[in-house]
């Protein structure tokens, strides 16, 4: 799927409660994320209302995948 195709597919789907820059993000590793284009950019967002740890740290991926074996998800009406 190209870079436009998915900015299609998100301005049909997806609610638009504020404007998205003309980027499609591919893939990251620390500090760095690529476009669909292969060009690099330093990640100065992170995201809205994350943590941001950056992404693909070993340590990091390691305690998702360890934590995505146990439990993903789990309601705060019960304790874990």
């Amino acid at each position: 799927m190209t870079g436009n195709q998915i900015t299609e597919m998100g301005k049909r789907y997806l609610m638009q409660n504020y404007a998205q820059l003309p980027l499609v993000i591919a893939r990251g590793d620390g500090v760095r994320v690529w476009d669909d284009e292969g060009k690099s950019y330093l990640d100065f967002v992170g995201g809205i209302a994350v943590n941001a740890v950056g992404h693909c740290h070993p340590r990091v991926v390691a305690a998702i995948r360890e934590q995505a074996e146990r439990l993903i998800h789990c309601s705060n009406l019960y304790s874990v």
